[in-house]
């Protein structure tokens, strides 16, 4: 609780990191900031446009998915996961590092040091907003409709953001006194993209492995993409056979948004202990 109380009484500080977070990416640069927006789009239309047009690829006829005759389908599928996840792993790796980044100012001034994670969660949930924001312009553009359920996307970002924070402390906590973990967490990300039926359908994995499916399952970031897949894909694309209701009626979407949530919560709290316990020591690890 007290972390929370200290975090809030540098909130200032706190908006100020991320403000200054967006300028500094594109610090030097013709047009600056506005290649937060240019950056994200970019990404959207490679994935959503050029995978359909170019590549041509069509959602498979044995998926659980079913027949669906649209060049665009597979490309919505994908980016519906495929946008958090690049989300998620970008943060994570800063985070990772956030604590050994700034060890200038860790040493210098005081204030909550969480602040170094929870900037850049923050920094990286706007940049999914505007990618998410400008992904549902590309839909809409193909042709494909929106609904109800998009109003559970805030919750999603802010189910994410949590998670994010949490695992990102005890990374970040890690990383000052093991700086091997760095290169542990780059290595792994790879290695958990691969293990996140994204760019490929979960019908699959049995036919891989049969440790496959119960891997998946407890692979929360499974459960995180399947989330946006159901608000941004099985809403849209499939309008016309499934009810375009308030809650979405795939995959149980409110058990796993519950699970998210819980998880979420889990690994904030394992983070302020573990940081809790290593706080005193961190100005001179670093």
């Amino acid at each position: 609780m007290k972390m929370f109380v200290e975090i809030w009484q540098y909130r200032g500080l706190l908006w100020n990191l991320v403000v200054q977070d967006f300028r500094s990416r594109y610090a030097g640069s013709v047009i600056g900031v506005f290649w937060n927006v240019l950056q994200p789009a970019a990404q959207v239309f490679i994935f959503a446009v050029v995978l359909a047009r170019i590549i041509g690829s069509r959602l498979p006829q044995t998926s659980a998915l079913g027949t669906v005759d649209d060049p665009f389908a597979l490309s919505i599928y994908i980016c519906a996961g495929l946008l958090p996840w690049l989300v998620f792993s970008e943060t994570l790796a800063r985070n990772t590092t956030a604590f050994l980044a700034h060890s200038n100012l860790i040493k210098k001034v005081a204030f909550p040091h969480p602040l170094l994670v929870l900037y850049q969660v923050l920094s990286g949930t706007i940049t999914l907003a505007i990618m998410i924001a400008i992904f549902l312009g590309v839909i809409l553009v193909t042709g494909h409709q929106v609904g109800w359920c998009l109003v559970w996307l805030p919750v999603l970002f802010f189910v994410q953001a949590l998670f994010m924070y949490g695992l990102g402390l005890i990374l970040a906590a890690i990383t000052a006194h093991f700086r091997d973990m760095a290169q542990f967490v780059g290595i792994f990300l790879q290695l958990w993209f691969w293990l996140t039926p994204i760019v490929y359908f979960r019908e699959m994995v049995p036919n891989l492995s049969r440790f496959g499916p119960a891997l998946i399952r407890l692979n929360p970031l499974y459960h995180l993409t399947n989330l946006y897949q159901n608000v941004l894909f099985k809403q849209i694309v499939y309008f016309d056979s499934l009810p375009n209701t308030f809650v979405p009626v795939q995959d149980k979407f409110l058990f796993k948004v519950g699970l998210m949530f819980g998880l979420s919560i889990v690994f904030v709290l394992a983070g302020m202990l573990f940081y809790g316990k290593l706080r005193k020591e961190l100005p001179d690890q670093i």
